[in-house]
């Protein structure tokens, strides 16, 4: 029985049944041949083969037997032919040619070479024939070579042509181009050498003749988001890249390869709603994808995008150079076209049906796709747009306009609030030069009039004309202020931009497992000693100052402990451009600033102690409110005092410094507290490192390599947006002071470990991040002792001396009743008097300690009189906390709701 025979007798659904598969509404079952969540494999019952949209597997019956059983040809033959109900002879499997078909008819010649068009019999079985050059590739080092090269060793669906049997030696590596059922109707042939000598006139890209079929395939019909690629190795590499299938893709045959039959296919897809073109970074290619994306503008109604590639790169050397990471981020990043039509001497940017907006002849826009509708409502940035208005502001501190009627010149800079335009202003006459100088606020109707006819009187020219050419000015300089603010507030609020090997490297890092553990290795690389916990509580923290919600640590500690050290180390894993370090702050400097200049910020203040309490008025509020709103007075045209408002934007995250914590107790409400590490363990930490330092065994360079590593990931963190399904199901301990404003800084904490993990947590189809458990813990473990300490009555740093306090008189005899002097305990606990003195008064305020006897000239003594268990209540909240969330991880995995309370705690 021959080859066909086979085929014909036996059908794709027996051989499905004898595996035990079955088949959906949809045609579709679970690929067999790799993990697939949903099914991917299409079975074609009219033409008796397969194909799989997610590992590329596409064959007959016979080529799904051999896959199935991982057999080689000739076993999958037999087990076709039991299955068909019949024998076969060895002799018809293994002889080449009854492999290759028995008729001349079954015979196909391999491709010709041409430039330009092919020049190649048609295959009348290119399913064989490609089969039978996927054989061949393991045969070709060079062919192996070429795809390791390109990085493409693990594509399925290629093959190798050698041509040795032709006059005309072809060597491509091949791909086989399918039409809606998923059969292989024509091939394409990448050439893998280069070309020289005999053939230099050959090129690199090959059809077979008629070319059809589409790479990788036709669409799925359910297909939402495509992406077309310039070349079919473009195409072949985003397979490699894309995991889950949350794009479809599709190849264009060229920068002008986009046929008849690619629309015909896009046409088909009624749920799509946005056509990404991802072409080359040559000029060819980005007008090749910017004609074909105004095409498809006129054809399809949905959404059209552009990857903005980098110049001389390609998708494929993308993968090469700097893996999949910078390939997804490109596509991240896309740019939604945008209609543009000429109007005059200008030209519209039709942003919405509603609303144009005047700019230069761009392409695109800045919105990002996601939050596009069908309406394709972008914007373009002040920084991109053309100058076209009629205003000169070429040369530095001055603004010229001129009309028909004079010339207009604006001496200064514009004042940057937006209640006045007050202006110096020259009028000068366009033929004798002669100029009319004065100073007016162009809001003033009346000062403007009368500015008007003194400037026409003295230069002879018509006063009704100077005054609507001042009024057109005056509208013309609101535009270019406007443009001005817009263009500062981008630049103060962007990020440094990073190569794509440095935006790889930095998401290949978040997404990592155990990226909180990670991260805090790196801090401490960076040269932040011991801490451990501090650090990088104080590190997620300072990460949220480019977030909508912001959070703010004081920390804690007796002088000289290090506070202001670890603030300083803390801000320098910030981005430079994101930072603002103060060391001190005059009562009234706040109010004073840009209106912007704190937004999306990181402020320092290294010690607040000093601050007086209109400046920590005013921090407070920039804290709460996300701005400060001040009255003030400015004087109008007639020298006459009148007020105005002046305000000053958040947000901004801070982190300060202190050595009090209860004095300022409006402070401690708004913010995480954070108590310096003031034991001797930490203190031979610090000393062993400032020695290592010395030595120089610390290698600086490893310093700053990690800290402008972190830097770099924090510069590709997105202000997303947040969803906790959990957040009504954690409680905090009843005891902890102003537990309503904890409770909404915990929250806000758990929001910010989660967009710490945004390249790693799922979206919803609104693309906000959804937290997990693991972020609910994650919190709790780092801000655990921040929570302790709104527990606890006693600040960071008297807990911890009145801690080291205990252990000394513990072990002591009859610790109850043993009596203490100041003396005693400094050189003890190696404290100074000062600070002894400050933490016994506090201690007696509390009444945990109490004067026991003595004398004012000879030194009082003390006792302890209330011996808190520490320990304990620590071990009781940290169970009640982690016990809520170990029960919450039990029932999002699926564990029924009532799980035992002590098999929690426990």
């Amino acid at each position: 029985m021959q080859i066909p025979d086979i085929k014909k007798r036996l059908p794709i659904m027996s051989v499905l049944a004898h595996y035990g598969i079955k088949m959906n509404k949809n045609d579709h079952i679970k690929c067999p041949f790799h993990k697939d969540d949903k099914p991917s494999c299409k079975i074609y019952t009219d033409t008796n083969t397969y194909n799989c949209f997610g590992c590329g597997k596409t064959g007959d019956v016979i080529q799904f037997i051999q896959d199935k059983e991982n057999c080689n040809k000739h076993t999958a033959l037999k087990k076709a032919a039991e299955l068909a109900g019949e024998q076969i002879k060895n002799t018809d499997v293994m002889s080449p040619d009854s492999y290759r078909g028995a008729s001349s008819k079954d015979k196909t010649e391999v491709m010709g070479i041409s430039s330009g068009k092919a020049s190649v019999k048609e295959a009348e079985n290119f399913a064989e024939l490609f089969n039978r050059q996927k054989e061949g590739l393991p045969r070709s080092p060079k062919a192996q070579e070429y795809l390791r090269n390109r990085c493409l060793e693990q594509l399925q669906e290629v093959g190798y042509n050698s041509g040795v049997n032709w006059k005309k030696l072809k060597q491509c590596i091949t791909f086989p181009l399918k039409d809606k059922n998923g059969n292989i109707v024509s091939l394409y042939g990448r050439r893998i050498t280069e070309s020289n000598g005999h053939n230099a006139e050959f090129g690199k890209h090959y059809y077979t003749e008629n070319r059809k079929g589409l790479y990788p395939h036709y669409p799925d019909k359910h297909t939402e988001t495509l992406i077309i690629t310039e070349a079919i190795i473009d195409a072949a590499t985003l397979q490699l890249s894309i995991e889950n299938n949350q794009y479809s893709i599709l190849a264009a045959y060229g920068t002008n390869g986009l046929t008849a039959e690619h629309k015909a296919a896009i046409s088909q897809l009624s749920n799509l709603q946005e056509v990404i073109f991802f072409f080359d970074g040559d000029t060819a290619g980005k007008q090749g994808a910017t004609k074909y994306s105004e095409e498809l503008r006129k054809d399809k109604a949905c959404l059209v995008s552009t990857v903005t590639t980098p110049d001389g790169e390609d998708i494929n050397s993308l993968f090469v150079n700097y893996g999949k990471e910078a390939i997804l981020q490109l596509i991240e990043e896309r740019q939604p076209v945008v209609q543009t039509q000429s109007v005059g001497s200008r030209t519209q940017c039709l942003t919405s049906p509603k609303k144009a907006a005047t700019t230069n002849v761009q392409t695109h826009c800045h919105a990002s796709p996601k939050e596009a509708t069908t309406e394709v409502k972008t914007h373009c940035s002040a920084s991109q747009q053309l100058n076209l208005s009629p205003l000169d502001t070429n040369q530095p501190n001055k603004i010229i306009h001129e009309t028909p009627t004079a010339r207009y010149i604006i001496k200064g800079s514009l004042p940057k609030t937006f209640d006045r335009m007050l202006v110096s202003l020259d009028v000068q006459h366009l033929e004798t030069g002669i100029k009319y100088r004065c100073r007016l606020d162009l809001y003033e109707e009346k000062q403007t009039r009368k500015e008007a006819r003194e400037a026409s009187e003295k230069l002879d020219m018509r006063s009704d004309l100077v005054e609507n050419d001042l009024s057109e000015l005056t509208d013309l300089l609101e535009e270019y202020r406007d443009n001005q603010l817009q263009q500062t507030t981008e630049e103060n609020s962007s990020d440094k931009a990073l190569s794509l090997a440095e935006q790889a490297k930095c998401k290949t890092f978040l997404q990592k497992e155990n990226l909180i553990q990670n991260l805090n290795e790196l801090i401490g690389k960076s040269g932040i000693v011991g801490e451990e916990n501090n650090r990088l509580f104080l590190f997620i923290i300072g990460t949220s100052h480019k977030m909508p919600d912001t959070l703010h640590a004081l920390i804690q500690g007796s002088s000289g402990s290090g506070k202001t050290h670890l603030l300083s180390k803390i801000a320098a894993l910030m981005p430079p451009e994101r930072v603002v370090k103060f060391t001190r702050v005059t009562e009234n400097s706040f109010y004073n600033y840009d209106e912007y200049f704190f937004r999306n910020k990181l402020i320092c203040l290294e010690d607040i102690d000093g601050l007086k309490e209109e400046a920590l008025f005013a921090w407070r509020e920039l804290i709460s409110n996300n701005q400060l709103s001040s009255s003030t007075s400015q004087k109008d045209e007639n020298g006459n005092i009148r007020s105005a408002q002046r305000i000053v934007r958040g947000p901004m995250a801070s982190i300060c410094a202190t050595t009090h914590g209860q004095i300022y107790e409006d402070n401690m409400s708004r913010m995480f507290i954070v108590a310096v590490d003031e034991s001797s363990e930490q203190t031979k930490k610090i000393m062993n490192y400032q020695s290592k330092t010395a030595s120089g065994t610390i290698e600086k360079k490893q310093e700053v390599e990690a800290k402008e590593f972190l830097q770099n990931c924090i510069r590709i963190l997105k202000p997303l947006k947040v969803i906790n399904p959990y957040a009504d199901k954690i409680k905090l301990p009843p005891q902890a002071h102003k537990i309503r404003r904890l409770h909404e800084l915990f929250l806000s904490f758990v929001k910010q470990v989660t967009l710490i993990h945004q390249y790693q947590r799922k979206r919803d189809d609104r693309g906000r991040i959804i937290t997990e458990p693991e972020d609910l813990k994650t919190a709790v473990e780092i801000m655990f002792d921040s929570i302790f300490l709104k527990v606890d009555e006693l600040d960071g740093s008297l807990r911890q001396f009145f801690e080291q306090l205990k252990a000394y008189i513990l072990a002591k005899e009859n610790p109850q009743n043993y009596e203490f002097m100041q003396r005693e305990i400094r050189h003890a606990l190696n404290l100074s008097k000062t600070q002894l003195f400050r933490y016994l008064n506090e201690l007696m305020e509390l009444e945990y300690l109490q004067q026991s006897g003595g004398y004012a000239n000879r030194g009082f003594k003390y006792k302890i009189i209330y011996w808190d268990n520490i320990t304990k209540l620590r071990s009781e909240i940290k169970a009640y906390l982690f016990g809520q969330i170990e029960k919450l991880a039990f029932q999002s995995a699926g564990t029924p709701v009532g799980t035992p309370e002590n098999h929690i705690k426990n």
